[in-house]
């Protein structure tokens, strides 16, 4: 048997030929070979399938090799093309940063330019302390901004750029920033407002608010007015007292029993009370139009402008009449 005849036999040196097939790929004419030698001996179809899996098995090495190679050098790319742009995207914020150091504010060549001049403190000073002394230095004033400030008066230094300490060339602007003085806001009128409404109000203004009671005609809670008085100007922050109203004064309800219905309007009027609701009772004992039962009780405090309803002896027709007749047989009383 020859060499070839010998190989196609047995199922473990046809394994070992296949896997030196999958380490070393055979040339272009040997798959066709072996396939043939392989059908001729087994004459199966486990054996006929076997040279097509190996085939698969290096296509699919041979397809997977090169993408492989391919990934880093597009990635690579991608990165050096990354870099360079940062790198020259550096050099040029960088390059413009130094060239303003050093043209605009130099810090290190002071003893070989005497020209340079130190920036001086400028915070605190009024505007025109700030700009004499930029003038002798060379430096122009600039103005950048004014900002509101309660305790720097107006036109003081509050911020300064470049910084006190650092180096300009003279003829650089140096920007300053001025104080408006405390802000102002005139007081709005809150006066009959809510002590919760008024308070919000002045609240937003910036103000802080101290409450005040005092009796007053208007109604309980409602605000009376402020101190300062309202349309004040005023700065901020400041303290405004807020009045408000505790209601009407407190008086004692007078006594009205065994008095005439006609004269318990006046009674009341003489202590700031009001008569109110009358009612008659026909059985009462008492003469006709004498007050027998009032609400509420004499001494009881009610606010001033309060009303005292009252019971009165007799029929709402007799009434009167009857005060009459009392009045013209009695002119001295």
């Amino acid at each position: 048997m020859s060499y070839k005849r010998r190989r196609g036999l047995g199922g473990g040196r046809g394994s070992k030929g296949r896997v030196r097939n999958a380490e070393a790929p055979p040339e272009a004419g040997a798959p066709e070979k072996s396939e043939g030698r392989r059908e001729g001996t087994d004459g199966t179809a486990a054996s006929a399938a076997a040279p097509r899996t190996q085939t698969l098995t290096e296509l699919f090495s041979r397809q997977s090799g090169p993408e492989v190679e391919a990934g880093p050098k597009g990635g690579g790319g991608r990165r050096r093309r990354w870099l360079i742009s940062a790198v020259v995207v550096a050099l040029f914020f960088g390059g413009g940063y130094l060239a303003a150091a050093q043209w605009v504010f130099p810090g290190g060549r002071v003893e070989q330019d005497p020209s340079i001049v130190k920036v001086p403190e400028l915070v605190g000073l009024t505007e025109e302390e700030a700009q004499q002394r930029l003038d002798r230095l060379g430096l122009e004033y600039t103005v950048r901004s004014g900002v509101t400030h309660h305790l720097a008066p107006e036109g003081a230094v509050l911020a300064q750029d470049p910084l006190p300490g650092q180096y300009a060339r003279p003829g650089a602007p140096v920007y300053v920033s001025l104080s408006r003085g405390p802000e102002l806001h005139v007081l709005p009128d809150v006066a009959g407002l809510s002590e919760r409404q008024a308070v919000i109000v002045l609240e937003r203004l910036g103000y802080s608010v101290a409450v005040e009671r005092t009796t007053h005609t208007l109604e309980q809670g409602r605000s009376v007015e402020t101190r300062p008085e309202a349309g004040t100007e005023l700065a901020v922050p400041a303290e405004v007292t807020l009045v408000v109203s505790e209601g009407r004064p407190v008086v004692q309800v007078p006594e009205l029993v065994g008095r005439h219905v006609d004269d318990a309007e006046g009674a009341l009027a003489a202590a700031g009370l009001e008569l109110g609701a009358i009612t008659y009772d026909p059985q009462a004992l008492e003469a006709p139009g004498r007050i027998v039962g009032q609400y509420p009780p004499p001494g009881y405090g009610l606010r001033e402008g309060g009303a005292v309803e009252v019971r009165v002896a007799g029929d709402v027709t007799r009434v009167n009449p009857t005060r009459r007749w009392f009045e013209r047989e009695n002119p001295e009383r």
